[in-house]
């Protein structure tokens, strides 16, 4: 009779534990990573978001007990039209855990509902704060539809919702079952001060099983076309020279250079060529040339005329 019990109590931890597990996938499985678009005023590029691992952290208000967190970093990777840099801008990490039906957001030393996709319309409910601003530190969505969308052969809910009256905070849109918002950014939004906030419409979403895109940028890292830019900010003066050439493109910090004739003869390579370098070309044959620029960092390469008098 004992042994029974034993056995029995066994099974049901395991069940226990799958279910757990089950459950577990329903948001950020291994491998799990979005794109975020971003643009705001002169900066263009995208937020990375990706599952770097779990930690426990006890919750106080739904489950009175430790719970197995994700860890979501957050990287901000832009291209800035004034100044004419690239840069990667480490925003954090946010701890999110789900049961069957929910994902909450760890904010305030407590959890909040950040989705509930068994909500039926007219439902709502009390979201944090994504970052500081003068905003209320609190907002509040509603759903207004619900419903079971079929992605790559899996049936996933889905919950439409918008912001709550006089809500400072909100996500709007659709929200999709383990893929999260995508019209909106995964995390709250400000409404009170118009187009300043963290991130914008869903790329794509990837773990180790799945994939969606959105089909909103070319590719999913897509900062901005740096072949456009290099084009528009490539300068190569004087055009025509004489005897010396200045060559400056400012997104590169170093660059190689190779010049060809108009006949495709490669005429001389030069190698860590800077910004505001002098090139001497008083060697050369007057005509057209080509200059090809590639980058020291990439395989991006540019291609101008220049006229040797």
């Amino acid at each position: 009779m004992k042994k029974r019990i034993i056995r029995i109590f066994i099974t049901v931890i395991l069940l226990i534990l799958t279910q757990y597990n089950m459950q577990a996938q329903i948001w950020s499985p291994n491998g799990a990573q979005w794109q975020y678009s971003y643009n705001m005023w002169w900066v263009t590029g995208y937020i990375d978001i990706i599952y770097s691992g779990d930690t426990l952290i006890y919750d106080s208000i739904f489950y009175n007990q430790h719970v197995n967190c994700q860890i979501l970093k957050k990287t901000k990777y832009e291209y800035n039209g004034y100044n004419g840099e690239l840069d990667t801008v480490a925003l954090g990490a946010e701890y999110t855990y789900s049961n069957s039906d929910t994902v909450f957001l760890y904010r305030h030393n407590k959890f909040y509902i950040l989705y509930d996709f068994s909500a039926i319309s007219g439902e709502s409910w009390e979201i944090p704060e994504t970052y500081d601003s003068d905003c209320d530190s609190i907002g509040r969505i509603k759903v207004i539809s619900n419903g079971d969308t079929i992605i790559n052969s899996e049936e996933l809910r889905y919950i439409d919702v918008e912001p709550d009256s006089a809500s400072e905070w909100s996500i709007q849109g659709q929200i999709i079952e383990k893929i999260g918002p995508v019209q909106s950014y995964m995390l709250p939004e400000q409404y009170c001060i118009p187009d300043v906030y963290e991130g914008g419409p869903l790329r794509c979403y990837q773990d180790d099983s799945f994939q969606y895109m959105t089909g909103i940028a070319p590719y999913c890292d897509y900062i901005v076309n740096l072949e456009e830019l290099i084009n528009d900010q490539l300068k190569i003066y004087p055009n025509p020279a004489i005897s010396s050439i200045v060559i400056e493109c400012p997104i590169f910090k170093s660059y190689n250079l190779r010049l060809i004739s108009i006949l495709g003869n490669s005429v001389s390579n030069y190698n860590g060529i800077r910004n505001g370098m002098i090139i001497n070309i008083e060697g050369l044959l007057p005509g057209i040339y080509i200059l090809y620029l590639t980058d020291n960092h990439s395989n991006i390469k540019i291609k101008k005329l220049f006229i040797k008098k």
